[in-house]
């Protein structure tokens, strides 16, 4: 028997030699039947909880001669066929069933296979992508609205319903957008509740709207906002100054860039002190939780606000003598207080009362063992460097705006003397290191043990007087 290349087809001699001779045969070869499918791969997608997708069909035809039966069998369970079996040419319908799979990837093949034929079988690829339902974030109501009348309730708080619309689980931050609306949480997972309350103290009557934001912890899910109005009717009472004096030493006089301290009262209606969030591009609040302060007609900066003390830093102003200083509080402007602005007004900060605020060069306090509760002092030795720290000394070099962040110390444009005990100290550094706060790097002179009256000057002004440090050998 003679067995003939595959790819030889149509009419062929054959030549059959021998001894005796040689004869040549006509013959017809012709070939065998062969699978062919066309398309060569299939694709699904699917969202978990969506309807399934339409099925899709392939082609099965006979690329070579003869007849052609096919049977066709699908590799995985969630794949099944229109037909089982045929003839060639025939078309085949693919479904899948991706009910209770996981999101994923999925791969199956459909093989068909036909007996006798040199490429039997033939696989068609089956790819089937599920996709999970994507979380949705809900709030519910999408407004709130508080009414107030001054001298009556606060008005109480209002929850919002916190969902999932969609699949999977979903975790959630809100974030008020002004300070006299408060959350009873700022984190919490759906489904959950944060409460909405408002304090309407330090504002004047008007309508005052802002929202409360609440964002997924996947920041692929878009946040929802829920409008909040707060209505106030009515007067707020006005504040009383009493007293304005300079916040390190509480003596009489104020400066440029210096901090002061604001004595009265109905000041404010709460008490707070200024946070990081405060702070925008760099510069202190001139409004702060409803307080503002207006020196010589001039925005002062503040830190600190109380019903009967507020703490702000003087704003730049070359008007020297007699200057007003006001506060205004729910849009109720206090009495105006004549004060005293100098070029300077020097003081030390100090620590009960009596005795500088003080630094080792490692930050640990300086003061005689004892002097603070809860804190570890230890007195300064003659020749080590110690931190002092004042307000009020006047410009640095560059000149540094008032109530902007300092981020780079800057020394200050005046000579700074230092005397401890009655005796000169060397002042190895003398400059602004934050917003209206000076310091001074000081060596401590060869003193006997005991309390050292502290007293630094600047263009001719001294601070106060009956501060000290302790100094022990």
């Amino acid at each position: 028997s003679v067995k003939l290349p595959a790819n030889l087809a149509g009419l062929l001699t054959l030549k059959v030699s021998a001894l005796t001779g040689a004869d040549t045969i006509g013959i017809m070869v012709s070939t065998a039947a062969s699978i062919a499918v066309s398309p060569a791969s299939l694709q699904f997608t699917y969202t978990d909880g969506g309807t399934a997708p339409p099925a899709q069909t392939f082609q099965i035809t006979n690329s070579g001669t003869g007849t052609l039966a096919w049977t066709a069998t699908a590799s995985a369970t969630w794949l099944s066929l229109g037909s089982a079996a045929g003839t060639a040419a025939s078309s085949v319908s693919v479904s899948v069933s991706p009910a209770g799979l996981s999101a994923g990837t999925y791969n199956g093949t459909v093989q068909i296979s036909s007996a006798g034929v040199p490429n039997s079988p033939v696989s068609i690829p089956v790819t089937l992508t599920v996709t999970a339902v994507p979380a949705l974030l809900v709030a519910t109501p999408q407004a709130v609205t508080f009414q107030y009348l001054v001298g009556g309730a606060v008005p109480g708080a209002q929850d919002i319903s916190i969902s999932n619309g969609g699949g999977g689980t979903l975790s959630w931050t809100a974030l008020s957008g002004a300070f006299w609306a408060t959350l009873s949480a700022a984190s919490g997972n759906a489904p959950g509740t944060v409460s909405i309350s408002v304090n309407p103290a330090n504002l004047g009557a008007g309508t005052y709207t802002t929202s409360v934001t609440i964002a997924a912890a996947d920041g692929g899910i878009s946040p929802v906002s829920v409008a909040v109005t707060l209505v106030v009717q009515g007067t707020q009472p006005a504040g009383t100054i009493t007293a304005v004096v300079n916040a390190g030493s509480f003596q009489p006089g104020i400066a440029s860039g210096a901090w002061i301290s604001i004595f009265g009262a109905n000041l404010s209606l709460r008490t707070y002190t200024l946070q990081a969030s405060d702070i925008v591009n760099g510069a202190l609040p001139t409004s702060l939780e409803g307080v503002s302060v207006a020196i010589n007609g001039l925005a002062a900066y503040i830190d600190y606000i109380s019903p009967s003390q507020i703490n702000v830093l003087v704003p730049d102003d070359a008007t020297l003598g007699s200057v007003q200083v006001q506060v205004i509080t729910a849009q109720q402007a206090s009495n105006n207080m004549t004060v005293q602005k100098t070029v300077f007004a020097p003081a030390l900060l100090t620590l009960v009362g009596a005795y500088v605020a003080a630094l080792h060069a490692d930050y640990s306090l300086v003061g005689k063992a004892n002097l603070l509760q809860g804190a570890t002092t230890a007195p300064a030795k003659p020749g080590e460097t110690i931190l002092l720290y004042g307000v009020g000394f006047g410009p640095a070099i560059p000149a540094q705006a008032a109530g902007q962040v300092v981020g780079t110390a800057a020394p200050l444009a005046n000579n700074v003397q230092v005397t401890m005990g009655g005796v000169v100290a060397v002042v190895n550094f003398a400059g602004l290191v934050q917003s209206g706060l000076y310091q001074f790097n000081v060596v401590v002179p060869s003193l006997p043990n005991g309390d050292a009256a502290v007293v630094a000057t600047v263009g001719g002004v001294t601070t106060q007087a009956g501060v000290a440090v302790t100094i022990q050998r």
